[in-house]
C-alpha cells in the first residue's frame, strides 16, 4: 500500500510487484483464519480498488467477511484481552462499510446486512492507542462509555444502505409511487438529521474540531467521518434535481439539500486537503467527489445566477483533488474521464 502514495520514484515503480507479491503470499496462507489475514484480505482487497479490478475486490472482501464469520467475532474467544477484543469489533464494522459499499457497487446482496450487531461500538480512538496490549478484558457485552469516531462511523454506514435500496426501487419502477418516494426520502434525511444533531461537540464538524482533531492525530478518520455524512446526503436527494421530480415542495426542498451537501463536500474536502493530518487520500474520496462534481455541473448548467460562482469554485476545488488522488490511485483517471452518479 505505501508504495502507492511514496513520493519516491523507485519505491512506486515497485507497486505493481508488491501488489503481485502480496496477493501471492496471502493465498499460500488463505486456509489459516486469523485477525490478520482477515486484515490482510482488507488490504488486497482495496489495492484492486485502487486498480478497477472489482472483481477481485469483491472476492478479497467476500473472503474477509468468511473468515470473520468462522472466528464468531461476536462472541469473547478464549484468549481475547482488551486490545485484541476491540480490534475484533473495528474490523467487524470495516468489514460491514466494506460489504455495503462493494456489493452496491456491484448490484449483489450483502452478505453481512442481517448479522447481529458487535455487543458494542468501537471505542475512542485515543484509549484504544493508549491501551496495554496484556490489558485485560473485564466486560465484553458491557456497552462502550466512550465511543470514538469508528463508533460513528459505524452508526452512519447502517444509513447507507437504506438509502441505496430507495434509489434503486425509485429507477427500477418498483411499485413506488412519487409521494411514496418523498415520505421514504423525507424519513431517511430526518434520520441523517438526527445522526448530525446528536454527535457529541468534539466530533461535529467546525474548524475548531478540525484543527483539534489534527493535533491528535485523528483528523484523517474525522474528514473521512464527516465527508461520508455529505456523500449519503447527496445519494439520498439525487433524484430530485431532475426538473420531472421537482414538482411538490418537499422535492424542490430536497433538490436544494441537495445541492448544500455537494457544495459542502467540495467546501470541507478543499479545506482537508490544507490542514495537515486531515487529508483524505483513499480511493473511495474521488468516487464522491465526482458525484459532488456531478451535482455541482448541474447547477452551473441550470441554476439560479446567484449559485453559480460558489459551484464553479467547488467545481475546481473537486477537480484539483481528483489530479492529486490520480498521482497515487489509477481508477480516478477513469473517474475523471467518465463522471457517474
Amino acid at each position: 500500500m505505501g508504495a502507492h502514495v511514496s513520493t519516491q520514484p523507485t519505491l512506486r515503480s515497485l507497486e505493481p510487484l508488491l501488489t503481485a507479491e502480496s496477493k501471492r503470499l496471502l493465498q499460500i496462507d488463505l486456509e489459516r483464519v486469523s485477525l490478520e489475514n482477515i486484515q490482510t484480505c482488507i488490504l488486497v482487497a482495496n489495492l484492486c480498488v485502487a486498480h478497477a479490478n472489482p472483481s477481485s475486490e469483491f472476492l478479497f472482501f467476500r473472503t474477509a467477511i468468511a473468515m470473520m464469520q468462522l472466528m464468531e467475532t461476536r462472541t469473547t474467544q478464549a484468549n481475547d484481552n482488551a486490545v485484541s477484543h476491540e480490534l475484533r469489533i473495528r474490523i467487524w464494522w470495516a468489514l460491514f462499510a466494506a460489504d455495503s459499499w462493494c456489493s452496491s457497487s456491484l448490484g449483489l446482496p450483502r452478505q453481512m446486512k442481517d448479522w447481529p450487531r458487535p455487543a458494542r461500538l468501537p471505542m475512542d480512538e485515543r484509549l484504544f492507542a493508549d491501551m496495554n496490549i496484556d490489558e485485560p478484558l473485564n466486560d465484553p457485552k458491557g456497552p462502550c462509555k466512550s465511543p470514538g469516531l469508528w463508533a460513528h462511523m459505524a452508526t452512519l454506514i447502517e444509513l447507507f444502505s437504506p438509502i441505496q435500496e430507495l434509489n434503486w426501487r425509485a429507477a427500477n419502477s418498483e411499485g413506488l409511487q412519487p409521494d411514496q418516494i418523498e415520505q421514504d426520502t423525507d424519513r431517511l434525511a430526518r434520520l441523517l438529521d438526527h445522526w448530525e444533531i446528536a454527535l457529541p461537540h468534539d466530533l461535529q464538524l467546525t474548524e475548531s474540531n478540525l484543527i483539534e482533531h489534527s493535533e491528535r492525530g485523528t483528523g484523517g478518520i474525522f474528514m473521512g467521518l464527516h465527508l461520508g455524512f455529505h456523500h449519503y446526503a447527496v445519494l439520498l436527494f439525487y433524484q430530485y434535481l431532475d426538473t420531472r421530480s421537482m414538482l411538490s415542495t418537499r422535492a424542490r426542498q430536497f433538490a436544494t439539500r441537495c445541492k448544500h451537501h455537494a457544495l459542502s463536500y467540495s467546501t470541507w474536502l478543499a479545506r482537508g486537503r490544507q490542514q495537515s493530518g486531515c487529508e483524505a487520500v483513499y480511493p473511495t474520496v474521488a468516487h464522491m467527489a465526482t458525484v459532488s462534481s456531478s451535482v455541482l455541473l448541474h447547477t452551473l448548467l441550470f441554476g439560479e445566477e446567484n449559485e453559480l460562482p460558489q459551484s464553479r469554485h467547488c467545481l475546481g476545488a473537486n477537480f484539483e483533488a481528483l489530479l492529486e488522488l490520480e498521482e497515487y490511485w489509477p481508477i480516478v483517471r477513469t473517474m475523471v474521464r467518465i463522471p457517474f452518479p
